[in-house]
């Protein structure tokens, strides 16, 4: 076999298993071994693709003559920036993919999720499932509800050591890791830019002027969670609203970059005095559930961030200043379903 059948056969096979592998991770929840695969054949064809220049180097230099090449340099240019930026169509194609995984029935494997069981003695039941992403880390999280005007409702799940102000003085980036385990507590203290937003929006302001609550104020267990560390399924239920907003707040501590650094804001003493755990701002996630729609599960959407160091509960939607913030998250799909009182709850 000479060079040339070679060259064209792995590049066919290669380009035929990137294809179905493509697929699969489109319409399939994230598989290692898929990715896998499909990231070894993705270099394998690229190798080919070489040697196919190689071998073709003639014809094909006589192909980027004329004005042929420009435009199809610009139409692949174009297709890349919308696809990066991810705009229509293709943010719409992306979500299309994320709802077809969502209703596609599949039994979920309990083995890769946390399963954490919330109050469960309410009429619409809400099973919150959350995919992570390459920087989710012990992340401070918080589960609310709001009427169709923004008005707070309830909280369904907010992260322990936010709901009963278990942060201690001492952390830092260089040392959080060793100083979890040994809780050297130099003085414990709240961190009031972990969940902003979820915590204003509460309206519930402290002796001290501030919106989080202390561990001589905490909130009660009925709503509060440890840490969630991976994959999870939250199961809740609440009471009847017709429509309701669900918004999620998450935040992960010492996540700095170049626009949340020891060079920023050095004005602000709380992002600089180690209550703030410095690092980029939580990011909040919202969808609209209309129970009479007959939809079953709704995608969330990635709406803005909130302050950096928790100064107010308003949500930014200017999401360029974020870089590993934006990764802590695959995607939150919210399944809802109206329980009759003579149906079980889960």
């Amino acid at each position: 076999m000479n060079s040339r059948k070679l060259v064209s056969l792995s590049v066919a096979i290669s380009f035929s298993v990137l294809m179905v592998t493509g697929v699969l991770s489109y319409f399939q929840d994230y598989s290692r071994a898929t990715a896998t695969v499909h990231t070894v054949f993705g270099l394998l064809f690229s190798i080919g693709i070489a040697f196919h220049f190689a071998n073709n180097f003639r014809p094909i230099s006589n192909y980027v003559k004329g004005k042929t090449v420009f435009l199809i340099a610009m139409a692949m240019a174009i297709f890349l920036a919308a696809a990066y930026f991810q705009t229509e169509p293709f943010k719409s194609m992306m979500d299309l993919g994320a709802k077809w995984k969502a209703n596609a029935g599949k039994r979920l494997n309990l083995s890769a999720y946390e399963i954490v069981e919330m109050e469960l003695d309410k009429e619409v039941q809400l099973t919150i499932d959350l995919l992570r992403s390459t920087h989710y880390w012990h992340p401070q999280m918080a589960v609310w509800v709001e009427d169709t005007l923004g008005n707070y409702l309830k909280t369904v799940f907010v992260s322990k050591a936010t709901a009963q102000g278990l942060f201690y003085g001492g952390r830092s980036k260089d040392n959080f890791k060793e100083f979890d385990r040994q809780k050297a507590v130099v003085g414990n203290y709240r961190r009031v830019n972990a969940l902003p937003v979820w915590s204003h929006k509460r309206g519930v302001q402290y002796e001290d002027g501030l919106y989080v609550p202390s561990n001589k104020t905490p909130l009660p267990d009925a709503i509060t969670g440890a840490t969630l560390v991976d994959n999870f399924q939250l199961l809740s239920t609440l009471e009847h609203h017709p429509t309701f907003k669900l918004k999620l707040e998450i935040n992960v501590a010492f996540d700095d970059n170049e626009f949340y650094s020891e060079f920023d804001f050095p004005d602000d003493e709380v992002f600089h005095n180690g209550t703030g755990q410095m690092g980029q701002p939580s990011i909040i996630y919202e969808t609209l559930i209309d129970l009479n729609d007959d939809k079953n599960y709704y995608l969330m959407e990635l709406i803005g961030h909130g302050h950096h160091s928790g100064q107010n509960g308003m949500i930014d939607p200017d999401l360029s200043t974020l870089t590993t913030a934006l990764e802590i998250v695959e995607r939150i799909v919210v399944g809802v379903k109206h329980l009759s009182r003579d149906s079980p709850v889960f």
